[in-house]
């Protein structure tokens, strides 16, 4: 089969993306490849694919952080202009984007799959209910459950893999804590930050920081030997973090769609505490993989006991759950059951 994948522009398509999608990406395009498909990416020019459709030079992140972009929309516009002239070209076009790209579903001759990679809000909701046609995915359960409870009857969900062999299992060494993601309060750091300094261990923080103000007030202060934060970590970086971690604190306040760091951090066997929001109730298996708590009152009591857990058997579970060569066959039965129906 041959795909069109259309990709946010926001990070390049790597294995050092700090963006979920990205990595996800990077890591299932070549086990879809490996498959017999041939994929197609539109997305930004510094993406590190073996098939791609630049839609702009490097990624809008940087351009935006130098001043050379201030509008998203004017470029995600052209990346689906370009997806009108491509279309035809390809037995089905996937799109990891936001809402405007739901009207192309309505190409003639066009086979399309929206795959929703963030919190299904209220207006989602209500647009489902009015388009019961389109065909979804969502990387979890819970996600599809909201698309569901409005009418959507083509609706599929996928968790999300990794590439298993680019991690290995660590060893609980006492390096304390590790908080990786995106620096805004949805996210939780500042919780992070309060529940390390409430147990006496160390925190290592790293990721982009999205809101300034918050990293200010609410971060910074608190910096020092012990609380750390080292910018956007790489894949290298993020790898021996996480092996050397005794728990990975993942508080996110906001309804997670699904939390691929908290994979990665199983796939070093390295134990997750977060709160029990949107998917990670899905993800976490409590008791064997890692602890929810239904408060942030209740983080750190959590941590000592996540700590004791089992990292080989955290690894394990995992692998058996989350490898990228067990997820890219199920896009790919999607794939032929959606072209299929348009016969």
């Amino acid at each position: 089969m041959r795909i069109l994948q259309l990709c946010p522009l926001w990070f390049p398509i790597k294995l050092d993306a700090p963006g979920g999608i990205e990595t996800l990406l990077y890591q299932l395009v070549p086990a879809l490849e490996n498959l017999g498909c041939e994929v197609t990416l539109l997305a930004s020019g510094d993406s590190e694919v073996s098939r791609l459709v630049p839609v702009v030079p490097t990624n809008l992140y940087e351009h935006m952080r130098n001043g050379a972009a201030t509008e998203y929309a004017c470029y995600e516009q052209h990346q689906l202009q370009l997806a009108l002239d491509l279309a035809p070209e390809f037995d089905l076009v996937h799109y990891h984007l936001g809402v405007g790209a739901f009207c192309l579903s309505r190409m003639p001759g066009v086979c399309a799959l929206h795959t929703i990679h963030t919190p299904v809000y209220p207006d989602l909701q209500w647009f489902a209910s009015r388009h019961r046609e389109l065909c979804y995915s969502t990387v979890s359960e819970f996600q599809a459950r909201a698309l569901r409870s409005q009418g959507a009857t083509r609706c599929q969900a996928i968790h999300n893999g990794i590439d298993m062999s680019r991690f290995s299992l660590g060893e609980r060494g006492g390096e304390g804590l590790v908080f990786l993601g995106r620096i805004e309060r949805v996210k939780g750091p500042d919780l992070a930050v309060r529940t390390a300094r409430s147990l006496g261990l160390p925190l290592v923080m790293g990721g982009p920081i999205v809101e300034e103000d918050f990293f200010a007030s609410e971060i910074r202060p608190y910096l020092d030997d012990r609380i750390r934060y080292i910018g956007v970590a790489d894949h290298a970086q993020k790898t021996e973090l996480l092996r050397r971690a005794d728990c990975a604190l993942l508080p996110f306040r906001g309804a997670e769609p699904f939390g691929l760091v908290v994979v990665e951090a199983m796939a070093c066997g390295t134990p997750v505490v977060s709160l029990a929001n949107g998917a990670l109730p899905e993800i976490v298996e409590v008791g064997s993989t890692g602890y929810l708590a239904k408060d942030e009152t209740d983080l750190a009591p959590l941590v000592p006991a996540a700590m004791k857990l089992d990292r080989a058997a955290i690894r394990r579970s995992a692998e058996a759950r989350f490898d990228v060569s067990s997820v890219a066959p199920r896009y790919l039965e999607l794939y032929a059951e959606l072209a299929g129906a348009r016969g």
